[in-house]
């Protein structure tokens, strides 16, 4: 398991709510202290839709869906499973750019509950210090990991990497395919929908934006 931050998730928090782009839930709802009534509400859904919860397949459903969505599916609707940002010194003075490219997610559309998935493409000149690589991918994965919109998880992202890094020269990428797209209204399953978000250097280079499209496009 990770190493987690609850003491720095609340900083981001509070700088998610000062930018107005946090989530709109309540972060003190989906944890295992709510389990039980997680738990009910989940087997009483299931009742009215018509399952029949005495049936051998389906009895334990309501507890493997809680289990689910409180340490898999929705794990980022609590900041105290926030992951721990090791970053280390500057102390090679390298001040170009570090591109991490296709890092791959699974989010749910808080509009009908189902599947969001793709990649992100992180980018960020380094100034005093540097981030360990996988911690780039933790953070992603705890946003998605959250009833989320494409748009606004970008700079959720975004406005997180600025603070944890301590400069202004982030960029944020985001392509994916969104399920309520391929599976009920229009039903196109091939089209995917690309978002990106640029401060600093990689807001006034149009260098760095195009190698930041032509990741996201290869």
């Amino acid at each position: 398991m990770y190493a987690k931050d609850p003491e720095l998730g609340m900083v981001i928090h509070k700088l998610l709510l000062d930018k107005k782009v946090e989530s709109p839930v309540f972060f003190d709802k989906l944890n295992s202290n709510n389990f039980t009534l997680i738990q009910q509400k989940v087997a009483e859904l299931l009742e009215v839709i018509g399952l029949d919860l005495k049936d051998a397949s389906v009895a334990d459903t309501p507890k493997r869906t809680t289990k689910f969505f409180i340490n898999e599916l929705f794990y980022g609707l609590d900041y105290n499973n926030f992951p721990k940002m090791t970053t280390n010194p500057n102390d090679y003075g390298y001040h170009r750019g570090v591109f991490s490219e296709a890092i791959s997610f699974n989010s749910t559309c808080e509009h009908h509950f189902v599947a969001i998935s793709g990649h992100a493409y992180l980018a960020y000149i380094p100034k005093d210090r540097i981030i360990g690589l996988s911690k780039l991918n933790r953070i992603v994965d705890f946003f998605a990991k959250r009833p989320q919109v494409q748009e606004r998880v970008t700079r959720q992202i975004f406005f997180a990497l600025q603070k944890i890094l301590g400069t202004e020269d982030v960029a944020v990428g985001i392509k994916a395919k969104h399920h309520c797209i391929a599976i009920r209204g229009v039903r196109h399953d091939d089209t995917k929908n690309s978002t990106v978000e640029f401060g600093g250097q990689f807001a006034s280079s149009e260098q760095l934006q195009t190698v930041m499209y032509n990741m996201m496009n290869n």
